[in-house]
């Protein structure tokens, strides 16, 4: 080490003797609190970070457990406690394919189930769940998308509960009607209510008028039957919509009448007809 340095480092002060005893430990204790400070500022930053994960992974099920959630479930109990609404909710099914879930309900002992078009639109397979635990492989043998109505042939299958589908041409008359609805709405399923189909309506999208439905509909709704008070289907769910006629512009419900279900069976029973004739 030449001159220069060798004075260099000799200048340097002894940073430890600088300190009292008692002021060392103080510096200590200080060092400590830093490092405690640092740590928490950590854990808060982290628990912070996860919480955001927790709302975000968990944004589903604010819209399950909201309060309308809460009150349709109350209504749904109430209903299928009456024996009709236990037979109507047999033939109610899910419609399930690739993670994705909808409502359709079975119309023939050997199954036939109807739904929305949009319900079965990216699908021509489905699996079909009743509510006593049976499942079926499904296959789309009809869509009428001006309509929104699919049909699903069921295969080997015998048996099956159904429900009848009211087929008046003249359903305008029905309006007035307390209906009762059941469908798999959110993450919930076999769920029943009640509402009043108020009157004709024409939509966007649909070259036919449907029933403007005062009731509480959700997401997943789509494809419900809609259930008169002699136990008929007279309608399918297919959508919400304003309320045309109330300034405020009240969220109401949207069925496909049940007499172009009608039609599209003449029209199946039709080709296959042709069919067998060739």
């Amino acid at each position: 080490m030449d001159k220069e340095n060798q004075d260099f480092h000799e200048e340097q002060p002894d940073w430890e003797a600088l300190f009292t005893e008692e002021e060392a430990k103080e510096w200590e204790k200080d060092k400590a609190k830093r490092k405690k400070r640092k740590k928490m500022a950590a854990k808060i930053v982290s628990s912070l970070l996860v919480f955001a994960m927790l709302i975000s992974g968990l944004g589903m099920w604010f819209d399950v457990f909201n309060l309308p959630a809460i009150h349709f479930v109350k209504v749904s109990n109430q209903l299928s406690k009456k024996p009709e609404v236990k037979e109507y909710k047999k033939a109610v099914v899910t419609l399930e394919w690739d993670g994705a879930k909808g409502t359709g309900f079975n119309i023939a002992p050997d199954g036939l189930i109807i739904t929305n078009e949009h319900v079965v639109e990216k699908s021509n397979r489905v699996n079909v769940h009743f509510s006593n635990g049976d499942s079926f492989a499904g296959k789309v043998i009809a869509k009428r998308p001006e309509w929104d109505l699919a049909i699903v042939d069921i295969e080997k299958a015998k048996k099956l509960p159904v429900l009848s589908i009211a087929v008046e041409k003249e359903w305008e008359t029905w309006a007035g009607e307390k209906i009762i609805f059941i469908g798999n709405p959110l993450a919930y399923t076999q769920i029943a209510n009640e509402g009043t189909f108020i009157s004709p309506v024409l939509v966007n999208g649909l070259d036919i008028p449907v029933m403007m439905i005062e009731a509480p509909i959700y997401k997943g709704n789509s494809g419900s039957p809609v259930i008169n008070q002699d136990g008929q289907v007279i309608g399918v769910i297919f959508a919400t919509l304003q309320n045309p006629e109330i300034t405020t512009k009240e969220i109401i419900g949207a069925a496909v009448p049940s007499y172009y279900i009608q039609q599209i069976m003449e029209e199946i029973n039709k080709d296959n007809k042709l069919e067998e004739q060739f």
